[in-house]
């Protein structure tokens, strides 16, 4: 029956002086070859009612009248105000059905403004009666029950002047339909309270045309509901995550520094050694030849040490701006209520690697005071420096 609707609406198409008369189309046609071949299938399906087949010919001018259906099915409609107005149109779409003010057949791809909004009311329809408490279905039409501290009522009582668009809507249907989305029941009891917050103060036959001029602030509010919603749910859960991290980075970075405590008492030590092992015996004796190859050895050893802390520091600060990604992208409503922490280990992060420079100054000044006393001792008297200084 669809190709038999189909092939109807292509003769429509090609008809001059075109009118509907119940579940008929009649107007004048020139004949082509392939308007004719869709005559005869027409005729074949009992479609084709004026004229015989015999009349058809090729490059003839005749008058036609073909079914095109005015039911449930199928649906010829002159406007999309006569759809709306005819059965439960409003509420439901025809399986098949054309809309002529615009040239548009619901079984081809292409979409018009009136038809991408029609179908998206019908989304929204969809929804709302998956909402609703209870829906009165009558001769009278169709009407929504909301309960929530009061009872709000939705007659659903549009015309096509009031089609709008209704951006994201098949969002909102996957929300509520679809198996792998959460708080089902939460989400219907969000749009349920800002249907009443929207419409409460609206009269019952202006309250859907009203949520469909407004749906974007419908819709935001939804968002924002539920978004809060979430942040209430998981907050104490991701409190406890953030505190626990905070902890376990903040000794990891006060580890850094105590874990070369001890070796921090050796640059005093070895500068004392060091400086009282030194004596004035010359440029090459082998004494403090030796004593200088040692301090060389420990700034290096010492230079190493520092150098890794340096590197364990930067491991420790990705793993926490990694840890700030993954906070980002689960929980983004609540990471300005999270941030802090993350400041202060960045903070402590800062400040153990200032510390690991003092360690790194002092072991360059520990051996540059060597150098100096090694240089001095292997100096005779009448160097020009001792000169200088003895004044």
């Amino acid at each position: 029956m669809t190709t038999a609707f189909n092939h109807a609406i292509t003769v429509y198409r090609a008809l001059e002086e075109a009118a509907l008369d119940g579940g008929y189309v009649k107007g004048k046609l020139k004949v082509t070859e392939a308007l004719a071949a869709t005559l005869a299938k027409l005729a074949e399906l009992d479609w084709l009612l004026e004229p015989s087949l015999k009349k058809v010919v090729t490059g003839t001018e005749i008058e036609v009248e073909v079914k095109v259906g005015v039911g449930q099915a199928f649906f010829f409609a002159m406007t999309w105000a006569d759809l709306l107005a005819a059965h439960n149109f409003k509420y439901v779409a025809p399986e098949v059905y054309y809309v002529a003010e615009d040239d548009f057949l619901s079984t081809e791809k292409k979409e018009t403004v009136n038809s991408r909004r029609y179908v998206s009311v019908l989304s929204l329809l969809k929804v709302l009666r998956e909402v609703a408490d209870y829906c009165d279905e009558s001769l009278s039409g169709l009407k929504f029950v909301y309960l929530n501290k009061t009872k709000l009522e939705l007659s659903i009582n549009y015309k096509a002047a009031d089609l709008r668009d209704v951006p994201k809507v098949k969002e909102l249907e996957d929300d509520i339909f679809d198996a792998s989305y959460k708080h089902k029941e939460q989400r219907k009891v969000i749009i349920k309270l800002i249907l009443d917050e929207l419409l409460k103060d609206t009269v019952e036959e202006a309250r859907f045309p009203k949520l469909l001029s407004d749906f974007l602030l419908f819709k935001q509010r939804y968002k924002d509901s539920y978004d809060l919603y979430i942040a209430e749910f998981s907050f104490e859960k991701v409190l406890e995550e953030v505190k626990a991290h905070k902890l376990d980075y903040t000794i990891k970075l006060n580890k850094v520094f105590s874990d070369i405590q001890n070796q921090l008492l050796a640059i005093p030590a070895a500068l004392i050694l060091i400086g009282s092992r030194l004596t004035p015996k010359g440029f090459v004796e082998w004494q403090n030849s030796l004593t200088m190859l040692g301090c060389v050895i420990f700034v290096a050893l010492m230079d190493l040490l520092v150098r890794n802390q340096y590197n364990t520091l930067a491991a420790i600060l990705d793993e926490i701006n990694k840890q700030t990604e993954v906070l980002i992208s689960k929980h983004a409503a609540l990471l300005p209520k999270f941030k802090d922490p993350y400041i202060e280990l960045e903070k402590r992060h800062a400040h153990q690697r200032w510390l690991i420079r003092i360690v790194d100054g002092l072991v360059a000044m520990m051996f540059l005071c060597c150098v100096a006393i090694y240089y001095w001792y292997s100096t005779n008297n009448n160097h020009w420096l001792k000169i200088l200084v003895a004044g």
